[in-house]
């Protein structure tokens, strides 16, 4: 488990293809937050990210999620 990921309050780690569309989570490469937006994009909503870029998402691409 990286470190980061650790360090974020308890995060569940599922992959990307099981958070729902709208659902925020948490990406352990890029360190920052995301929102779903569909099946393969998500917005960033932290860091530079102000939700209107999307950025895709791998199927089996192990995110965080909040209990």
């Amino acid at each position: 488990m990286s470190s980061t990921l650790s360090s974020t309050p308890a995060l569940h780690r599922i992959n990307f293809c099981d958070v729902v569309i709208g659902q925020r989570f948490y990406d352990p490469i890029s360190a920052e937050y995301f929102v779903k937006q569909s099946a393969t994009m998500a917005a960033m909503v932290t860091g530079i990210g102000d939700g209107t870029v999307p950025d895709e998402f791998e199927a089996d691409d192990v995110v965080g999620v909040e209990p």
